[in-house]
């Protein structure tokens, strides 16, 4: 199975619409974890390994991975990372030896991260990730504001399974995915980034761009316990509010190490026995000079002033006596809100060949709940 890393923006040609209706965070997640999008025919010519695709206001933008299909000749087929030469032309590489032009009925689109969805109901889903633990995440999207969300373990059918976490004990009826501040069909901002064992997701719920900003993670985490069979989080939020910024921090939320976190849980504790676990996260506390305050809201200067440099922190699992390992793909800046939000960052020095996205939690820029964290839209993800 591919782990390729999938960078998905609300902002893609084609990307469905996300808004306070019931049903609308599961035409995200279908598109993005297992359908694709922004479907195109296509015709594809090569010339010394650089295919040159043509379709009329195609849409796509440089560095996105499409799925090509339809090909006669197999060369031209599967995922390939495009670059766009104008609004109807974007390349991709190919073995030389192709057959030119290539023949078939030729589509791009959008590829998807690689997941399944064995179950399905109505405003209902279960995603299944195909690589790693291929744990399951069920969405209840019943409600027009909010979605309700619960790992697995394993699951027989859309209602049934067995291993959930969290327990309907720990949390009744599942953490919240806050869709809209209001129940209507105004379209709401959302980026995911996704391979196929790991779906980072943020959504802007309020009107404002950088406002009432939510970040959930379901997937593998790296584990630093060999052989764990168990090291799948969920990270989403603990409640609903249309307006309270409080209920929107579940991924740039920290803690000090040993400390458990609201809406943070896991399949099994390390020792790979027993139920469900509450984990909590923590970053470079030193750096950031507090235990808890927002990652990316509190910390040093930037650029630092004897080097220029950006200092950031992997985001560490904990869980009662032990460090579990870190998060794929995401980073605290140690620092207040070094960029702006949807900044393309170049990593240098150790963090040479990493490109991140600075994506700002919840409240306004001034605000003391305010942070931020750099995702990674290489293809780089430590796993």
């Amino acid at each position: 199975m591919t782990t390729t890393v999938k960078v998905f923006k609300s902002t893609d040609a084609g990307a469905p619409t996300l808004s306070g209706t019931a049903g609308s965070l599961l035409g995200v997640l279908n598109a993005i974890l297992v359908n694709g999008y922004n479907s195109k025919s296509i015709s594809v010519t090569q010339s010394a390994g650089l295919a040159t695709a043509s379709s009329p206001a195609h849409g796509f933008v440089s560095g996105q991975c499409l799925l090509i299909a339809g090909a006669d000749q197999a060369e031209y087929n599967g995922e390939k990372f495009i670059t766009v030469v104008d609004a109807n032309t974007f390349t991709f590489l190919v073995v030389e030896s192709a057959i030119t032009p290539a023949t078939g009925s030729l589509t791009a689109k959008v590829a998807p991260a690689g997941w399944t969805a064995p179950f399905t109901g109505t405003n209902k889903a279960v995603y299944r990730m195909t690589g790693g633990n291929q744990r399951y995440l069920r969405v209840d999207d019943t409600g027009t504001t909010q979605a309700r969300v619960v790992g697995y373990e394993t699951m027989t059918s859309i209602d049934v399974g067995s291993g959930d976490f969290p327990t309907s004990v720990q949390f009744s009826g599942g953490l919240y995915i806050n869709k809209s501040s209001l129940a209507d069909t105004s379209a709401r901002q959302w980026v995911a980034l996704a391979n196929d064992r790991l779906l980072h997701l943020w959504i802007n719920a309020g009107p404002s761009v950088g406002l009432i900003c939510g970040h959930q993670c379901f997937g593998d985490i790296k584990s630093f316990a060999g052989g764990d069979q168990f090291n799948t989080v969920l990270m989403a939020q603990t409640s609903y509010s249309a307006s309270s910024v409080g209920a929107f921090q579940a991924m740039v939320t920290t803690q000090a190490y040993g400390t458990a976190l609201a809406g943070h849980y896991m399949a099994r504790a390390y020792t790979q026995t027993g139920g469900a676990v509450q984990i909590g996260k923590h970053a470079d506390a030193a750096k950031m000079a507090s235990l808890t305050a927002m990652l990316g809201g509190a910390g040093l200067p930037y650029p630092n002033a004897t080097d220029g440099g950006l200092y950031l922190s992997p985001l560490f699992i904990h869980e009662a006596g032990a460090i579990r390992g870190i998060i794929p793909g995401v980073w605290a800046p140690m620092h207040v809100r070094p960029f702006g939000h949807m900044d393309t960052v170049n990593g240098s020095g150790v963090l040479a060949d990493k490109v991140f996205l600075a994506l700002n939690a919840d409240g306004s820029s001034a605000a003391v709940t305010a942070g931020q964290l750099l995702y990674e839209t290489s293809n780089t993800w430590d796993l």
